[in-house]
């Protein structure tokens, strides 16, 4: 099973934020020393860029390494980016071994020149992250929008149609060869990586080693014995398992259509989630995964519908990263009755509380967030704002007063 890993922070007060027009605040920039441990500041093959922007409440890192500068969105997935690295570094080493090269000269030409489908948007980078998160926070129609599109058109898919049809997403490799996806999966295993990675010089790597090895027949011996400090197997918020390294993926696509129809979606809405293509399978997993231990909850079907509207990587990452927040508090701290999509998820506690979680890593006070603390739809008796990273002083304090309690870190899920 794969855990989970929180960076805790903490920000000089007078560096935290700036006040732009209208008396919002504006995003700041941060040192890098100020927000993660020594350990993932640098090491071998790889040192941070000394600034981190926040742009849309995520923290926009940059890694540098002899590889190729790798950028990260949110501190959510700089662990993960950073443990990597040795795999890179790993891979790199055996593709210039004589073994190797032998190999790779007897080895047949690959379909294919691309690594794994990178389905971007055109602006999803750093400047692009406002308005992932902004839809996030935002109510949305996105959702009811491309369940409207799966039920046009010919007669829902099924089996291996259907996951033929939706494996062609972010992270899946563009070579379609059969036995190759086992042997990409075995080696990714090995490293402690995920398969699915949308990381493009990992995915490029594992590709080239993975397609020697398998029409080669070239015998992989590397393990990864020594993991990078924080470094996680799949995902920094992911509660998926080994299904991901262990399962083809028609099969693991066909396994969460059943579980996202086994709690109420319908088939149109598990569709629509199935195939939108910003979801790795990694993170498609680790949502449905999530749903599935909200076991008994009024409302999933409405997440489904959520989910099914992400329009970029980052946004399915948050969506996903936030029902795992349910998961925590709902089996940590207090059971959850409903849960609902509107835009962000909403959840209700058994004692009548609306509750909000969000993976985000720092909240300032500005016009999205003072629309959002006086929305009329989510007023309650008890309103709790609970996200990963930090709210900013003048944040924690103007959603206070428009009677929200803000929770932060991981702690915050937990009894």
């Amino acid at each position: 099973m794969v855990a989970a890993v929180v960076l805790s922070i903490s920000l000089p007060p007078s560096r935290a934020w700036s006040q732009g027009s209208k008396g919002f605040e504006t995003d700041p920039v941060f040192q890098a020393s100020d927000l993660v441990p020594p350990d993932l500041l640098q090491g071998q093959n790889f040192a941070l860029d000394p600034k981190v922007p926040v742009e849309g409440f995520m923290e926009a890192f940059t890694i540098r390494s002899p590889f190729g500068d790798i950028p990260v969105a949110g501190r959510d997935l700089l662990p993960v980016r950073v443990g990597e690295v040795p795999a890179i570094a790993e891979l790199s080493n055996t593709s210039k071994s004589g073994a190797f090269l032998k190999a790779a000269g007897q080895a047949t030409a690959k379909p294919v020149k691309a690594a794994a489908n990178m389905i971007m948007n055109p602006v999803e980078t750093a400047k692009g992250m406002p308005s992932a998160v902004g839809r996030f926070f935002d109510r949305v129609e996105l959702g009811a929008k491309k369940i409207g599109e799966s039920g046009q058109g010919p007669p829902p898919k099924e089996g291996a149609e259907l996951a033929a049809e939706v494996t062609k997403r972010v992270g899946m490799s563009t070579i379609n060869v059969l036995g190759f996806e086992q042997e990409r999966r075995n080696l990714a295993k090995r490293l402690s990586v995920d398969p699915y990675t949308t990381n493009p010089i990992l995915a490029a790597k594992l590709d080239d080693v993975a397609w020697v090895a398998f029409s080669g027949r070239f015998a992989v011996n590397t393990t990864m014995s020594v993991l990078m400090p924080f470094s996680l197997a799949v995902s920094a918020t992911s509660i998926a398992n080994d299904m991901v390294w262990d399962t083809p993926p028609a099969d693991l696509i066909n396994l969460n259509d059943k579980k996202l129809q086994a709690m109420g979606a319908s088939e149109v809405q598990a569709r629509a989630l199935l195939r939108n293509q910003y979801y790795s399978l990694t993170v498609l997993t680790a949502f449905v995964t999530a749903l599935d231990q909200l076991s008994g909850l009024r409302g999933r079907a409405t997440v489904v519908s959520l989910g099914a509207g992400a329009t970029s990587e980052t946004q399915a990452r948050l969506i996903s990263g936030a029902t795992q927040m349910l998961v925590r508090y709902h089996k940590g701290v207090e059971p959850l009755t409903e849960v609902s999509g509107p835009g962000p998820i909403v959840a209700r506690t058994g004692s009548g509380a609306l509750l909000i979680a969000a993976p985000v890593d720092y909240v300032i006070w500005n016009q999205r967030m003072g629309t959002f603390a006086k929305r009329p739809d989510l007023r309650a008796p008890t309103r709790i704002a609970w996200i990963m990273g930090k709210f900013s002083p003048r944040a924690a304090k103007e959603m206070e007063a428009a009677g929200w309690k803000t929770r932060e870190g991981m702690d915050s899920g937990r009894k």
